[in-house]
This record gives structure tokens, C-alpha cells and sequence, in this order.
């Protein structure tokens, strides 16, 4: 299970500005926070899941804002439309419809602006838009740091919508990729997370993989109670510090 939409999950409203950024042929709708465009604040751009840029990924952007980054939930799934309901099968019906490709190209659009302006960028994604990270990192050259929570390394089914499959760009990564996973996850799949980190090291690149033996798929939380709540705390800890580390230093103007 990803992170389907919970009308409990609150966030500061008043912090939260509605934009369109720049993508593939149109704008795009995105949920913005401590977004300053004559400042120089790092920017971190959130790709979501199958259920859209939800609440959840919307206090997360206000996480992010709150630990020094501009941070960006753009709504990967504008040209598709809203979800005609809250289930799985929905949720999988509209990205069946959904063009990983054109998704790929709206990040590196945001990216390539937010980088126009003297900013360091960086991606996080999760579920499918951990892929959209792990793409980011070979594909994007304005994108100067990932973290993928379980996205897919190896895509077992390719379609005319999901062509490709991360494993197949490893040489091609420019940017450092920090990873975590659930061993229980069985539609990722840890011996594909092995795989892909086995091929990347033995290129040299720089990635770092955790998979945490008590969780599976979709396990970040911010509560503070439930089998999930270690790996999620020293998850988001690591993350925070990663972007920390590689987005804080002096920009290539």
C-alpha cells in the first residue's frame, strides 16, 4: 500500500502557496512551501505516489520548509484528472494512464527552473515517485540529490506508459541516491533493491540502500506510535541530513 489520501493529516494552510511550474508542454500545478524565488534556499521537489499529491506529501513539503529547504508537491497527475475515488483500483486505473516519461520530464522542467535561479535541487520520491527519483538521478542534471522510499529499481512489467527500467541507467547516474525499503515489500522486492545496488556499486556510484527488516511497502509515518515509527524516524533523520549535506553548499551559479 502507498499513501493513500486521510482527510486526518493536517498542515499549516498559511504556509502553503499554489503555483503553476513549468513542465512538458504545459504547466504544472504545485503546492509550494518556503518559496522565495529571489532567494537562494535549497529546493526540494516531492514526487508523489499513485494517489496523487495528497495531504500527506503536503505536510511532508511543510517538513521539509520547516528544516530550511523551499519545497515543491507537484500534481504529477494534472493531465489525467482527479481520481474518481479513494481505492487501490482507481488509484491504478489512473496511473495506467499515466506517462512515466512526460512525469520524468515535468521534474526535470521544475528542476531546471529552480536551478536557473542559484538553487541547489533535490528529489525525493516515493512508490512511483521513488522511480521518478531513481530517474532523476541518471536522467536530470539539474537534480543534484535523491531519495527514493521504495520506488521500484527494476520495472518487471514495461509498457508503452513505464518504457523503462532504472537497473538499465546505472552508468548513466550523475547524482548520489539514498534509498530505503521494507523487507516485506514483495511488489518492490528487496533482491531487486540488491540487485540494482550491486550493479551500482560495482560502477562506483554513490548510494547508499537501507532495507528495514520489520516493514514493508509505504512505511514513512510522522506518528509517533506504530510498528513503523523506528524506521521512519531514523529514515527521515537520514534524509533530512542527506539533503542537508549535499544541497547546503554554495550553488553553481
Amino acid at each position: 500500500m502507498c499513501h493513500p489520501v486521510d482527510d486526518s493529516v493536517t498542515y499549516n494552510d498559511h504556509l502553503e502557496q499554489q503555483l503553476e511550474m513549468p513542465g512538458s508542454g504545459r504547466t504544472i500545478p504545485t503546492y509550494t512551501y518556503g518559496y522565495k524565488p529571489q532567494e537562494h534556499t535549497p529546493a526540494v521537489i516531492v514526487a508523489h505516489d499513485i494517489f496523487g499529491a495528497s495531504p500527506f506529501y503536503r505536510d511532508l513539503a511543510r517538513r521539509l520548509a520547516q528544516a530550511g529547504f523551499a519545497a515543491f508537491v507537484p500534481d504529477l497527475f494534472s493531465r489525467e484528472g482527479a481520481i474518481s475515488s479513494r481505492s487501490m483500483e482507481a488509484a491504478m486505473e489512473r496511473s495506467s494512464r499515466h506517462s512515466v516519461p512526460t512525469s520524468i520530464a515535468d521534474v526535470q522542467a521544475i528542476a531546471d527552473k529552480l536551478s536557473s535561479e542559484g538553487r541547489k535541487v533535490g528529489v525525493i520520491g516515493f512508490c512511483m515517485g521513488g522511480t521518478l527519483a531513481f530517474f532523476a538521478a541518471s536522467r536530470v542534471p539539474s537534480v543534484q540529490a535523491n531519495v527514493v522510499y521504495y520506488g521500484f529499481p527494476v520495472n518487471a512489467h514495461p509498457s508503452k506508459n513505464k518504457p523503462d527500467s532504472p537497473i538499465d541507467e546505472v552508468a548513466q547516474l550523475h547524482a548520489p541516491i539514498l534509498g530505503f525499503f521494507g523487507a516485506h515489500d514483495t511488489n518492490v522486492g528487496p533482491k531487486n533493491v540488491k540487485a540494482y545496488e550491486a550493479v551500482a556499486q560495482k560502477a562506483g556510484k554513490a548510494i547508499g540502500f537501507t532495507i528495514y527488516s520489520e516493514v514493508g511497502h509505504g512505511f514513512l509515518t510522522f506518528d509517533t506510535e506504530g510498528p513503523s515509527v523506528k524506521a521512519s524516524q531514523e529514515s527521515w533523520g537520514r534524509t533530512l541530513d542527506f539533503f542537508k549535506k549535499e544541497l547546503t553548499a554554495a550553488p553553481n551559479a
